[in-house]
Order: structure tokens, then C-alpha cells, then sequence
């Protein structure tokens, strides 16, 4: 069976922490037959310390597509899944990491974009301050899915990380680097175009499109 409806280029991120409320909402918002289906896999999530809520999103995504129960409760499992992994990587690669659901859901995310874990464990360990880094490797993924290598983008979003850029402003990068490859620009320019609208600062060491290289004198 085909399952284009899992294989969506967008996932849930921002997860709230559930509450007895938005169990009994989630419950009353589901039909019996796919709450039998999807009940399972969401109590093994919840011991396994998986983002439940964002599991629960695609059971109601679901619904709202009329897909049927069986499907429902396979793609839900095969997210479940995804998140499994990506918390094993995160906690076996970075033991002492303090992991929220945000951040498994972001490292899923990488992984559906075939960016190692080593590319995302660097990230992760170059937070100055042990905050929360679910925005920045959100947008190393989405920078990756818009045809940015990947050393590229994960230099850049090091670079973020450790300038302390505010994570609001980080999360605009993929908007205006999209408005710039609509207006024509090749993705390279496109990339210094969405920084400099956002006033953040190229890395140390990345020459813009356009720059002569180091050493090199200009023709005359």
C-alpha cells in the first residue's frame, strides 16, 4: 500500500506538553474504531517518552482526510517509529542531553533528510547555554529539503547557535530564502540574500557569491 499521505514534507514541531484535558479532547474527537486502532501505539509512545502530541496530530490529520482506520494506526506507528530512533540516536550520542519532544520531533525530521546524526549531534553540542535547539536543527532540515548541502547549512546554523541569533529570527531563514529563489535568485546568492534581510551575519569563513577569494587579485 502506498502511503503518500505519510511521506508529507512538513511534520508538527512545536509540541505542548499534554494535559488531562487534551486527553479527554483527543479521545472525544476520535471515532471508537480508530481509537482501538491508534490506543496502542500512543500508550507505548507515552512509555517510551515519544512527542505523543505530535502522534496524535496525525491521527486528527487523518480523520480530517478521511483516510481509514488500518492506515491511520500504520503511518501513526511508522511516526512513532521515527521519533523511537531519533530519540535512541540523541540519547546514546549525547547521554547527558535534557531532550525535549520538540527536539526528537526536529532530529526525525533531519533523519527523513538523510542528514547524519553526527551532522546533528555538532549542533546540538554547540549550544552555549544548554537551551532548547528544536528551531535550529528544524531549519537545517528544511534548509537541506530546499537543495542547500548540508555541510552548508549546518555551518550556517552552528554559526546561529553560537551568535546566540534569536530563535524567532532563525525561523525566517527558510521564508526568505524561498522569497529569494522566487525573485530568481540561484540558491547560493539566494541564502546571503535571506541572511542579510534578517541582519544576521554570514559565518567566519564563507565568502558570498560574487567575492573574490583570498589571495586573489582582481582583474586590471
Amino acid at each position: 500500500m502506498r502511503l503518500a499521505w505519510f511521506l508529507l514534507a512538513g511534520m508538527c514541531v512545536c509540541i505542548p506538553r499534554a494535559t488531562a484535558g487534551q486527553d479527554r479532547d483527543f479521545a472525544s474527537s476520535v471515532d471508537a474504531v480508530t481509537l482501538a486502532v491508534v490506543q496502542p501505539i500512543l500508550d507505548a509512545a507515552t512509555r517510551d517518552s515519544l512527542p505523543v502530541q505530535a502522534l496524535r496530530s496525525k491521527v486528527l490529520e487523518g480523520l480530517a482526510k478521511n483516510v481509514r482506520p488500518a492506515q491511520i494506526g500504520q503511518v501513526v506507528a511508522a511516526l512513532a517509529d521515527e521519533f523511537r530512533s531519533a530519540r535512541s540516536a540523541l540519547r546514546t550520542g549525547l547521554p547527558p542531553l535534557a531532550l525535549g519532544d520538540g527536539e526528537v520531533v526536529a532530529a526525525a525530521m533531519a533523519a527523513r533528510q538523510e542528514i547524519g546524526f553526527d551532522v546533528v549531534r555538532a549542533l546540538l553540542e554547540s549550544r552555549p547555554n544548554g537551551g532548547s535547539l528544536e528551531v535550529p536543527v528544524t531549519v537545517l532540515s528544511e534548509l537541506v529539503r530546499r537543495g542547500v548541502p548540508v555541510e552548508e547549512a549546518a555551518t550556517l546554523m552552528t554559526h546561529v547557535v553560537r551568535t546566540a541569533v534569536p530563535l524567532g529570527l532563525a525561523a525566517q531563514i527558510p521564508g526568505k530564502f524561498d522569497g529569494a529563489l522566487g525573485a530568481g535568485r540561484p540558491p547560493a546568492a539566494a541564502l546571503v540574500e535571506a541572511l542579510r534581510a534578517l541582519n544576521i551575519p554570514d559565518p567566519p569563513g564563507r565568502d558570498p557569491p560574487g567575492r573574490d577569494p583570498p589571495g586573489r587579485r582582481p582583474p586590471g
